[in-house]
């Protein structure tokens, strides 16, 4: 901590270094170095409700998503893809009826979907397309009998494919085009800091062996399983690097998390230089109602891929990352991600993804944050009677009230006005007081 060599000088200097530990000339940054608290909030707040939010392209091929899929760019689609199977979101256009199960920022990309794609929005939920380019929207058969409403290549007709079709009968105006209907880009400035902010917490839980003994800090071997028990009350923190993630064969967890308890997992991708192929975990003692409140955080991934692994238990929080699902096996939580390929289509033939089911992220983020504080401002007076101006304010961000343990491990919640008086300071005072009684017996020795 920043007051160790004040310390250190205090204990050889004596009574003249003393007063440079008085807590009045301690700043506010040094008297709580270590102690910042990050208050995240909710990191998908800003999705509006989708299951899948991506910042640009799409492709959805395979095999579908329970709940709403927003995309800011183009978006292609498989032979057969359901969205909003169980729930079409809340978000509504202005002017509309029904929620906007489907959000397309850009434009349907046909050519890129499978030649008899036919894609499925469920649950009476509405399609909104920001540039209708190449497209038509159509609710009238060959026969010229109103049917529900089909969105199809410009120059085709009713039932043509690839096709996106509805479960009603939607305006054909209402369906577009609806450009800037999202703000998809100030929403991902926002992701992308809040990921970079989890990065930051403290990790505050640790992964055990069969036997109870800590993970190792380096590699670990591959099938590796960890035992994991959250602490209640907090969100729990676990730093992974790439390597450590691909090790792991199961996380076993022997209790489960909260709204109140939640668990983030960020996995550091720098040996891999962003781009890392995933072999995820198959996470013993939980399953979808434990979901919301499981963070995968990718905070530095630029391409991410779900190569094998079992269900994953959560929501993929890869900002930055052009995520592509190969892994059959299902995701349960949200997707945010700059890219998506659910499936993604080789010759207008998809690989088989697993499905996407609804389980929103639910709990809010606060950690002790581990970034760099600032230097302490200002050189304190070596003099016996210093006056502590110029002292800076406290910064929300920096300075904490007097922690208190909670057991090992513990976070440090607030229990004071003001920052405690530091360990150091107080040997420093000790000392002060020591050699002052030391000084005066000498004195009287002296007189007698």
């Amino acid at each position: 901590m920043p007051v160790r060599p004040l310390a250190l000088a205090a204990l050889s200097l004596g009574l003249a270094a003393a007063p440079v530990l008085a807590p009045a000339l301690l700043s506010p940054t040094a008297a709580a170095a270590g102690s910042k608290r990050a208050s995240i909030g909710n990191p998908v707040q800003g999705n509006l409700g989708y299951n899948a939010f991506v910042e640009h392209d799409t492709t959805l091929g395979s095999t579908e998503a329970e709940g709403p899929v927003a995309t800011g760019g183009n978006l292609a689609f498989g032979s057969g893809y359901n969205v909003s199977l169980h729930n079409p979101g809340t978000f509504t256009a202005p002017g509309d009826d029904h929620p906007a199960a489907l959000v397309v920022g850009g434009r349907i990309d046909y050519a890129g979907s499978s030649p008899d794609g036919v894609l499925k929005v469920l649950s009476n939920g509405y399609t909104k397309i920001g540039d209708m380019t190449g497209s038509l929207a159509v609710d009238r058969d060959v026969n010229n009998a109103q049917v529900n409403t089909q969105v199809v290549a410009a120059g085709t007709v009713h039932n043509s494919v690839p096709r996106i079709e509805m479960t009603l009968h939607q305006p054909t105006a209402s369906v577009g085009p609806a450009p800037g209907l999202i703000d998809f880009t100030t929403a991902f400035e926002a992701f992308r800091e809040r990921a970079r902010a989890m990065a930051g917490c403290a990790q505050n839980v640790t992964l055990l062996d069969d036997a109870g003994h800590p993970l190792p800090d380096g590699p670990y071997p591959p099938g590796t399983v960890g035992h994991l028990t959250l602490t209640p009350g907090r969100t729990n923190v676990l730093h992974l690097t790439g390597r450590q993630m691909n090790a792991l064969g199961e996380i076993n967890f022997h209790n489960q998390p909260t709204k109140d308890t939640p668990l983030v997992i960020v996995t550091d991708t720098t040996a891999e230089n962003g781009v890392f192929d995933w072999h995820n975990p198959n996470t013993a003692g939980i399953s979808g109602p434990q979901a919301p409140y499981v963070l995968w955080d990718f905070p530095d991934a630029t391409d991410l891929t779900m190569s094998s692994g079992d269900s994953l238990e959560g929501t993929i929080y890869a900002p930055s990352a052009h995520l592509k699902d190969l892994n059959a096996s299902n995701i349960e939580g949200d997707v945010i991600a700059r890219a998506y390929d659910a499936g993604p289509l080789v010759h207008g033939t998809s690989v088989v993804a697993g499905e996407l089911h609804y389980w929103p992220f639910d709990a809010a983020i606060a950690c002790e944050d581990t970034s760099p504080s600032p230097s302490p401002t200002g050189s304190p007076s070596p003099s016996p009677s210093p006056s502590p101006t110029g002292s800076p304010s406290p910064s929300p961000s920096t300075t904490l009230p007097a922690p208190t343990p909670t057991g090992p491990g513990g976070e440090l919640p607030a229990t004071g006005p003001g920052p405690a008086l530091p360990l150091a300071a107080t040997t420093a005072v000790a000392t002060l007081t020591a050699g002052t009684a030391l000084l005066l017996r000498r004195r009287r020795q002296r007189k007698h």
